[in-house]
């Protein structure tokens, strides 16, 4: 069964947040190759000695992008966007507000467990998470908390 639409970008956002949540109040660089890149054996430099290395497809860069893109209209991160990635990121306060949230089904809040996904759990887990994240951003936004 091939993944939707709906579902890469979730795991995606899922990545990008956690490592926001991270690093914060650090800005960063997060390139397309290092969030969606595929590792690909080569042989490149030699015949004999094969190099992996992580390449991304244009596709793949084309959603990652369009996902960053999402992210910084939506008001969940800032920085500056470039062709192959964006530049100087954080979290702006409603990024922070959101992944600070803790339900009272999970006992953490988001951007832990968010975190944890992102390590351990899978992209099941993660994708639900981040579907909580952006559903209390929303709830946020409707009653003028951010």
């Amino acid at each position: 069964m091939s993944t939707t639409n709906i579902d890469r970008f979730n795991e995606i956002v899922g990545v990008i947040l956690g490592l926001l949540y991270e690093s914060f109040p650090l800005k960063t660089d997060l390139m397309a190759v290092d969030v969606v890149g595929k590792e690909t054996e080569t042989n490149y430099f030699s015949e004999h000695d094969s190099e992996v290395i992580l390449t991304v497809s244009d596709d793949d860069a084309i959603f990652y992008l369009d996902t960053i893109d999402w992210l910084k209209e939506s008001g969940y991160l800032t920085g500056q966007r470039s062709s192959d990635g964006i530049h100087n990121v954080v979290l702006t306060a409603k990024g922070l507000e959101v992944l600070n949230a803790t339900p009272e089904s999970l006992g953490l809040p988001l951007g832990v467990k968010i975190v944890n996904s992102v390590k351990s759990e899978g992209k099941e887990a993660l994708r639900s998470l981040v579907s909580q994240a952006l559903g209390i951003g929303l709830q946020y936004v409707t009653r003028g908390i951010l």
